[in-house]
């Protein structure tokens, strides 16, 4: 542990240095070092616990890095550094902080959790972890700037609502042009949501996310709500006595018919979404290389609405199979 928390000093100094030398506020970006350094803390402890207990897919990293954008903003704004640009590069910065120390923090709980089942050494396991955000740092910063050249980050060929977002947060506290109503609003409307037993999230993404993002969303709901009342036909309510992958490993248990039918479904989908980031990359850097693919920037719509449907009726066929599979056995 002393190591570990030598290791955090140590890395406290550059962060430090980066502040002070982007904003030129030396005393101020000492001061939000530290808060960056005590957010991240609770920032991993909030996100590692819910990777670790429900997976890595149910990190709340956004949630988690708009709430301390305000929050520094909010500290900030104290320093009197009202419409001050280094004070607003802080911010995003310290964001930026959060925003891996969470997403690192999940993934290693989430690590450690399957370690744990399959009976790895926790030593290991963190080298391990070391070694791969060590080597995927420099990686990450070439592909943000092979996207942003390919696509121009923030138009309509790659748009970042979150990122928007985070910038209408550090504008509108330290530019004063924060409109607090609709803020307090949210805030009453999540409160309501939760009284009633509704989700969140769902919710927020419809309204802050543009139209083209929030549709396929919608449209695999739709999926998910026709395979959930196909397998609750044959197994009972899809959600009843779900066993989580903790208790899975601990008591040995036997996977429910209609658990393993929905983790199919998930696997495909896990498959699609990581299939079309990894294009979405390879893509760039054709682009970048030369290869124009202007015919594809404004595809008819027929085409366009088959393929919608072939991915639908893909993403139903695959968990309806496996019931079919099922009673032919």
């Amino acid at each position: 542990f002393k190591f570990v928390f030598l290791m955090i000093g140590a890395l406290t100094i550059p962060v430090f240095l980066i502040y002070a030398w982007l904003s030129s506020l030396w005393v101020v970006s000492a001061v939000m070092a530290v808060f960056a350094i005590l957010f991240a803390f609770i920032a991993s402890a909030i996100a590692g616990y819910m990777a670790g207990l429900l997976g890595s897919s149910n990190n709340p990293i956004s949630g988690v890095t708009v709430s301390v954008l305000l929050i520094t903003s909010l500290i900030l704004l104290g320093f009197g550094l009202s419409g001050n640009v280094g004070a607003a590069g802080i911010a995003i910065l310290i964001a930026a902080v959060i925003c891996c120390a969470a997403a690192i923090s999940g993934d290693v709980l989430q690590s450690m959790t399957c370690g744990q089942m399959i009976g790895a050494t926790p030593k290991n396991q963190q080298i391990a972890e070391i070694i791969g955000v060590m080597a995927a740092a420099p990686i990450l910063a070439l592909v943000i700037q092979a996207l942003d050249k390919a696509y121009h980050i923030g138009s309509t060929n790659l748009p970042a609502p979150q990122a928007f977002l985070m910038q209408g947060i550090v504008q509108g506290v330290l530019g004063g042009e924060m409109v607090w109503p609709f803020v307090v609003a949210g805030a009453v409307l999540a409160f309501v949501l939760i009284l009633i037993n509704l989700p969140v999230l769902p919710v927020a993404i419809g309204i802050y996310l543009p139209f083209t993002l929030s549709t396929p969303i919608f449209a695999g709901g739709i999926v998910r709500a026709i395979t959930n009342r196909a397998i609750s036909k044959k197994y009972g309510s899809a959600q009843e006595e779900e066993i989580s992958d903790w208790d899975l490993a601990i008591k040995q248990t036997d996977v429910a018919p209609k658990e393993k039918i929905i983790r199919t479904g998930l696997l495909l989908t896990a498959g699609l979404i990581a299939g079309e980031a990894l294009m979405g990359v390879i893509v760039a850097f054709l682009i970048i290389g030369g290869l124009n693919f202007a015919v594809f920037e404004y595809p008819p719509i027929l085409p366009s609405v088959l393929i919608w449907v072939f991915i639908a009726a893909l993403l139903a066929y695959i968990p309806l199979r496996e019931i079919y599979a099922k009673d032919e056995k």
